[in-house]
């Protein structure tokens, strides 16, 4: 019998079996040790009090190749979107503009000794004389995880980091198994598994019972998230997360934890950069479940309070704060906290609220980064795709996650109590997430992305920042007064567009604003309307937003959802110049539930046939079936 087959076998069982008991015992010596592990490296660098943003991959290559025993410091791709988020969060002294390095060397056995020498160096070695393995013995440090990544693929952005911030050893892993959103084959699945246990075994170091060396895995490629290799108890395939398959013998008993990381070098990079230097203090506790039966064990109130005490700033919301109505007027905004629990019912482009349904559209734009758990039935099953409930999550910047890729049962996820009280007592978050005991703690379908070793610890006093001098690059905390002494008499807008670009880096959304209210004065707004959505947007200035959006000279996904975001609770009050804006805005990843939520106030406006017209041309733009079916359902009740 494979041993596909026999983790197959496994997973059937565990929907045969009872369910697990909520409550746990005191937690396993191998959790608070690899807890303790992770938290000793941490404290052992100290961090620069600087971000620096770099162009291109050759650039942050050279930025982390001057990360030491001294001093580390996040280093970031400089966008609009994840680069603020991080930067607003982590409140740094300085802001570093880096100029182009020297390109990576085109050889992938040149381009991966540079890599790896960067984790030697980071460690106090000199790549020249000495391995990873005596740099890591000079340290008297043993890897608490080991670090896979593929030299072709973007995510290796994030490997380097984490392997270099966690002090782990860096493998390599080449060859397709698939795309996140897709479902791998027995046959490739196996190969996976199979390679990335060699691999393990090839660190050198010891790997086979959780407690020893290795206890985790970082995969930082593109793989499929699900295996083709599970049944139900019907004998219908049904498929197990890709994750949760990893870091298993072929008995399906587990040697290792795992998280994937997926996506471009900006987003990788961010996610790396959020896990090793953001504190985690705020806790949103969102549950949309009664009290009755098996889900009153997966309510928040008892979770509420022991987080408080821990001294977490705890934010919970349930009964009549967990409505459709509450979530639409909490989405004009944005949110900000660090991590959110949260129980919904649901599928994989809708989630039910305590009363009323919400969409994939409807997940709110993070004003700064967020660690997720996800109670949810399918959240994951295409986590590249934003008209899925995960999906979206994850391009808004949620860098930790745990998600189901199908349906995996409400106990297979470890109740919000149990995992307050895991991660509370330093076990790193996406273990805290794993069952660790009963027939649910078998390969199963829930997936957990970001890295294993990031901690979500109980507040306490802050990681030491020293302050360094040699940065090496354009400090836009001293370049923003030029940029804003030349825009007082620049009159072709360039002056007070850039200063706005970095001030909402920088997290000035106050004078962001007022750069852009003198860039009306002048008739100078095209080139400064995208720094001003974002800003206005989190300022909730609807007037504001409205006229920089009619400035924009394109409009991506993240700024629609703003749009939406802002104007859904003010529908009925909105005027017909509006209601015709948001009918030309209505977004194609879900259309029908614009249209549904549109129809009532075009219809009170234009009258029911002008209603008809729209959704009528929606049908006929729609490209999936399912999309089509959906609004021809909405059609038929006009």
């Amino acid at each position: 019998m494979s041993s596909l087959l026999v983790i197959g076998a496994l997973a059937l069982a565990a929907q045969a079996e009872p369910a697990p008991q909520v409550e746990e015992p005191g937690l396993p010596q191998w959790a608070v040790r690899l807890g303790l592990r992770v938290e000793r490296a941490n404290q052992a660098f100290p961090i620069v009090d600087r971000v620096v943003l770099v162009p291109d991959t050759a650039t942050y290559v050279d930025e982390l190749s001057r990360w030491t025993p001294q001093g580390r410091w996040p280093v970031l791709f400089e966008d609009d979107h994840l680069a603020p988020m991080f930067i607003r969060r982590f409140r740094p002294a300085q802001v570093i503009r880096r100029e182009p390095a020297t390109p990576l060397p085109k050889d992938s056995r040149r381009r991966q000794a540079r890599l790896e020498a960067i984790v030697v160096r980071a460690w106090g070695g000199d790549p020249g004389e000495m391995s990873l393995r005596e740099t890591f013995n000079a340290q008297d440090h043993q890897p608490p995880g080991i670090v896979i990544a593929d030299p072709d693929d973007p995510a290796w952005t994030a490997a380097i980091a984490l392997a270099a911030g966690r002090g782990q050893p860096l493998a390599w892993l080449t060859g397709a198994y698939g795309r996140p959103n897709s479902t791998l084959n027995s046959k490739l699945t196996d190969r996976l598994l199979n390679r990335v246990l060699v691999l393990a075994a090839r660190s050198g170091y010891p790997y086979a019972e959780l407690g020893d060396a290795i206890d985790t895995i970082t995969l930082c490629r593109a793989v499929a998230g699900k295996a083709d290799v599970g049944r139900d108890q019907a004998g219908k395939r049904e498929p197990l997360a890709i994750s949760d398959l990893l870091g298993r013998r072929g008995d399906g008993s587990r040697y290792a934890f795992a998280g994937w990381i997926f996506g471009d070098e900006v987003r990788c990079a961010y996610v790396a950069m959020c896990s090793l230097f953001l504190p985690r203090e705020r806790v949103w506790l969102y549950n949309t479940y009664s009290g009755a039966g098996q889900w009153g064990a997966y309510g928040m109130s008892g979770t509420a309070v022991a987080l408080s005490e821990m001294g977490y700033q705890v934010r919970p919301f349930s009964g009549d704060r967990a409505t459709l109505g509450a979530w639409g007027r909490m989405l004009g905004g944005g949110i900000s906290t660090d991590v959110l629990i949260m129980n919904t019912k649901g599928n994989t482009g809708f989630f039910d609220l305590s009363a009323g349904r919400a969409y994939a559209v409807d997940v709110p734009v993070l004003n700064e980064p967020l660690a997720l758990h996800l109670i949810h039935s399918w959240s994951m099953a295409a986590p590249d795709a934003t008209a899925t409930v995960g999906g979206q999550w994850l391009a808004r910047g949620v860098y930790a996650c745990v998600g189901a890729v199908h349906e995996p049962l409400l106990e297979a996820f470890v109740p919000p109590a149990a995992l307050a009280k895991r991660f509370s007592s330093g076990v790193p978050f996406l273990v805290a997430a794993r069952r660790w005991e009963g027939p649910l703690s078998r390969p199963w379908k829930v997936n957990t992305f970001g890295d294993p070793l990031m901690l979500c610890g109980a507040p306490g006093a802050p990681r030491q920042r020293v302050q360094w001098q040699d940065a090496s690059g354009l400090d836009l905390t001293e370049h923003i007064a030029a940029l804003m002494r030349k825009s007082e008499v620049d009159e072709s807008g360039e002056a007070i567009a850039e200063a706005m670009h970095v001030l909402v880096l920088l997290g000035r959304d106050d004078i962001a604003v007022q750069m852009w209210r003198l860039a009306e004065q002048r008739g100078t707004t095209l080139k400064a309307s995208r720094a001003a959505v974002g800003a206005l947007f989190r300022r909730r200035d609807i007037d504001g937003f409205l006229r920089a959006w009619e400035e924009l000279p394109s409009r991506d996904e993240t700024v629609e959802d703003m749009l939406w975001h802002l104007l859904l609770p003010q529908l009925a009050t909105v005027d017909k110049d509006v209601l015709l804006q948001l009918q030309a805005s209505v977004r194609r990843r879900q259309p029908y539930v614009d249209l549904e939520r549109l129809a009532p106030h075009l219809t009170r406006a234009f009258g029911p046939q002008h209603t008809r017209e729209v959704i009528e041309r929606s049908i006929n733009r729609a490209a999936r079936r399912q999309t089509r079916e959906a609004l021809k359902k909405l059609l038929r009740k006009k």
